[in-house]
């Protein structure tokens, strides 16, 4: 590797790291300073639950149009634009009282769906031959910030005042902003080729219909049903643990768990990968461990703490596994930016209905039993989507 490419790939490695301490943060903050968001704001507790509900559906959405918005504008272009609008909406929202709490909520959820689908295949145009390498360090970092921010939000608090244990995350983004307008510009200037040209441009941007491709609706329903785990898990999971018997703080750890086995999943993903390792064999074996995760959750609860890191473990490989596929089973930036929208967008609109049909069966009948038994059977369901999303052959 030159030192040139050495660079330039290390300035997109730091550009990802800044990215990602605002990709899941924002959102999973609001949970730690739920209690003070109602003494301050006089928000209730079912406004909080909207407050926490409003991001999904704009996964979605933002999965959604990035496509379009790309092709439109330009990859590197709506780059810059989502995370400026990240950055704006991070910073300020919790200075506008509940309506600007609530709209820049709206707006980084927005620009978080716009960025999770373009990611991908900006990786794939400015580090195509560290595809593995960019992708598992990105995952990693938004696994890592999300429950370290989450963790020290409360305790800076007592230090300074909520709005600004809250809103100076911001400051990352901003970073990570003019880094990718230095990439913008730098690119640019030396004009670096996108895969694009090695293609033939009517075969990749007019005969691609991603939505009426089979494998990529296999790898939608794949990534959708792990993201319903995750955020079901993240919803659920402690008050699961006290259903069982354990308190507030044995509780805690299971989430604990859960998040630190990402950090395992995602350095094995990528040195398997890098390594050319079956990518169905991943991919079962993924899809596997979520669902003995889930069924030792309802069959073994003496081991809750192993059941909890094993989803955690699965469900960081399906993600990082799905980000990955968009670059590898692509032949170019388009068709990377293409699959990797949809994908998104039907696997956010999955999830969605996690935590809340789940939640409501657990309502219904005073229990999480029959809650555990619809998510081991979606986990065993995911096995075989595994296999299917597995397969090596090019979607385009």
């Amino acid at each position: 590797m030159s030192k040139k490419t050495t660079t330039s790939l290390t300035l997109l490695i730091i550009t990802l790291i800044l990215l990602a301490v605002n990709m899941r943060s924002p959102i999973v903050m609001i949970g730690s300073l739920a209690s003070t968001l109602t003494e301050a704001l006089g928000l209730s507790v079912s406004a909080i639950g909207y407050l926490g509900a409003l991001p999904m559906p704009m996964f979605a959405f933002g999965a959604l149009v990035a496509p379009a918005l790309a092709r439109r504008f330009g990859l590197e272009q709506m780059m810059i634009i989502s995370t400026g609008v990240l950055a704006v909406s991070v910073l300020g929202r919790v200075w506008a009282g509940v309506v600007g709490l609530f709209a820049l909520t709206v707006a980084l959820s927005f620009a978080i769906g716009l960025l999770n689908a373009l990611t991908a295949p900006f990786i794939k145009k400015h580090a195509p031959n560290n595809i593995a390498l960019a992708t598992g360090v990105f995952s990693l970092s938004m696994s890592v910030c999300a429950g370290f921010c989450a963790y020290v939000v409360v305790p800076v608090m007592t230090v300074v005042s909520w709005q600004v244990a809250l809103s100076s995350w911001g400051v990352f983004a901003v970073l990570a902003w003019l880094m990718l307008l230095f990439i913008y510009q730098s690119s640019k200037a030396n004009k670096i080729p996108s895969n694009l040209q090695n293609v033939p441009h009517a075969h990749t941007d007019q005969n691609f219909r991603v939505w009426q491709n089979r494998d990529a609706w296999y790898m939608g329903v794949y990534m959708g049903i792990q993201s319903l785990l995750f955020y079901t898990v993240a919803s659920f999971l402690p008050s699961i643990g006290m259903s069982y018997g354990l308190d507030l703080a044995q509780s805690s750890l299971l989430a604990l768990a859960f998040q630190f086995a990402a950090p395992v999943a995602i350095f094995l993903l990528t040195f398997l990968i890098k390594r050319n390792f079956s990518i169905k064999i991943i991919a079962l074996c993924a899809s596997f461990a979520n669902a003995i995760g889930a069924g030792g959750l309802l069959w073994l609860p003496d081991y809750l703490y192993v059941w909890s890191a094993l989803m955690g473990f699965g469900g960081a490989s399906i993600f990082t596994l799905s980000l990955m596929l968009f670059s590898i089973r692509t032949t170019s930036t388009e068709t990377a930016r293409d699959l990797s929208g949809m994908v998104q967008a039907v696997g956010y609109v999955v999830a969605f209905f996690g935590p809340l049909v789940l939640g409501k069966l657990y309502e219904k009948t005073g229990t999480w039993e029959l809650s555990l038994q619809v998510l081991f059977v979606l986990m065993c369901v995911n096995i075989g989507f595994g296999w299917l999303a597995g397969r090596g052959n090019k979607v385009d």
